[in-house]
C-alpha cells in the first residue's frame, strides 16, 4: 500500500518536522563540548566542557579529555537524563514516520508519538536544570558561561514538548 505525503494530515507533518528538528538540536547539544565555558579568575576563557569531554589548552594547543570518574552527582544525573531524552527523541521520530507512512490507520500512534515527544522534552529540560545546579566548592555555575550546546538542548526539549502537544491534539482532531 503506497502512501503519498498528500494523504498525511498537516498536523502530523508539522509535528514530525518539529520532532526531527528537536532531535537534531538535541543530538548537537548532547554531543558537543560547549555546555559551559571555563574562565579563570580574571574572566579569560581557558576551556569548555560538554557532557563527555572537557577541552582546554595543553602543550601549546587545545586538547580534549574524556570526563571520567570523580564527577559530581548532578553531572552524572545530567548525562543519564540527556541519554534517556535522546532515546525517547529517536523513538518519537520513528513512531512519527511509522504513523505517516506505514501504520497510517493506527490512531494510537498519535498518542504514543505525542507521549514520547513530551517525555523526551521534559527529560531533556530536567537534565539541563540539573546541570545548571552544579556547584563547585560552594559556588554555583555562572549562568553567563552556559554556551550553545546547553541552549540547543533547551530548544530541543521545548520542541519535543511542543511536538508532543501537536500529536496529542492531532489524535483528538484527525479522524482516520
Amino acid at each position: 500500500m503506497s502512501v503519498s505525503l498528500a494523504e498525511v494530515p498537516p498536523m502530523v507533518i508539522g509535528g514530525s518536522i518539529i520532532s526531527v528538528v528537536s532531535l537534531i538540536f538535541h543530538i548537537i547539544g548532547f554531543s558537543t563540548t560547549y555546555w559551559y565555558i571555563i574562565k579563570n579568575v580574571v574572566g579569560v576563557k581557558i576551556g569548555h566542557v560538554g557532557l563527555w569531554q572537557e577541552c582546554g589548552p595543553a602543550y601549546g594547543r587545545e586538547l580534549c579529555f574524556d570526563i571520567t570518574g570523580g564527577q559530581f552527582a548532578q553531572f552524572k544525573a545530567t548525562e543519564a537524563l540527556e541519554c534517556l531524552a535522546l532515546v525517547a527523541f529517536v523513538a518519537a521520530v520513528i513512531c512519527a514516520f511509522l504513523k505517516m507512512f506505514v501504520l497510517k490507520e493506527r490512531g494510537i500512534l498519535f498518542v504514543v508519538t505525542g507521549l514520547l515527544n513530551l517525555i523526551a522534552g521534559v527529560i531533556a529540560l530536567i537534565g539541563v536544570i540539573v546541570f545548571s545546579t552544579i556547584s563547585r566548592g560552594g559556588h554555583m555555575l555562572d549562568a553567563s558561561n552556559f554556551h550553545y550546546s546547553f541552549w540547543l538542548c533547551i530548544v530541543g526539549g521545548f520542541g519535543g514538548m511542543f511536538s508532543g502537544i501537536i500529536f496529542i491534539l492531532a489524535w483528538r482532531w484527525v479522524r482516520n
